[in-house]
């Protein structure tokens, strides 16, 4: 087991957004204190749900921050709202990309696309690169590919994809 310098255990709550239900995580404030949450209010860290690694943001909502617990995760883990979880984790590189190698290579043959990729922010990466990398079948990985390399060209938002 891998030692990690936070850790907490809590209740899943669900989170509600407008329309919107999350299961989450809440961190307890003494927590909140200790991370860099001025700097970093999305920060990115990685580590343990219940032994099951993870990778992520932690989401502010007024005052507070959570780990978001999708619903394949707590289904994997058999666990539901109300259960008591157990969260480790560090501090992850808030500047780290996990680029697809299809994404990777596409935009080595496009130099226009790739020097503009080098310009934006890991946070616009990382939306570009969870754009090609969520698609399941092989075609609409290229699709999205195109998509994307589209919308660097064209400085266009990946949201606009919908």
């Amino acid at each position: 087991m891998i030692e990690y310098p936070f850790d907490f255990a809590t209740k899943i709550k669900v989170h509600k957004f407008g329309r919107m239900n999350y299961t989450v995580a809440y961190l307890p404030k003494p927590l909140i204190a200790a991370l860099p949450l001025k700097e970093h209010p999305r920060l990115r860290v990685e580590g343990e749900i219940n032994g099951d690694r993870f990778g992520g943001a932690l989401h502010p909502a007024q005052g507070k921050w959570y780990v978001l617990l999708p619903r394949r995760r707590l289904k994997k883990l058999r666990l539901s709202v109300g259960d008591e979880v157990y969260i480790a984790f560090e501090i992850a590189d808030q500047e780290a990309v996990d680029v697809p190698e299809e994404l990777r290579h596409a935009l080595a043959v496009n130099p226009k696309a790739e020097s503009i990729w080098k310009t934006l922010t890991a946070g616009k990466r990382r939306s570009f690169a969870f754009r090609v990398s969520s698609a399941k079948r092989v075609e609409t990985r290229e699709r999205r590919i195109d998509e994307v390399l589209d919308a660097i060209v064209n400085g266009r938002e990946t949201r606009r994809f919908r």
